[in-house]
């Protein structure tokens, strides 16, 4: 089931960047999305162009750029 706003609809911007942070030895995505796509490719492009960071997208919690 897709998460849904307080009115009902679904997230129209569902692909979320992140940006990474070490915690220990692990590279964890901070709490708040950096930006939001409705795409995945658009979503990607913007993580990919980033420098000096490291950015990760998710879908629903789910990493899906860089592939886990």
């Amino acid at each position: 089931m897709a998460a849904k706003y307080p009115t009902g609809e679904p997230d129209p911007a569902p692909f979320k960047v992140h940006v990474m942070t070490r915690a220990g030895r692990v590279m964890r995505a901070r709490s708040e999305p950096v930006r939001a796509f409705s795409t995945k490719d658009e979503a990607v492009r913007f993580a990919g162009r980033q420098l000096g960071g490291h950015y990760a997208v998710y879908h629903k919690h789910r990493k899906i750029w860089p592939v886990p």
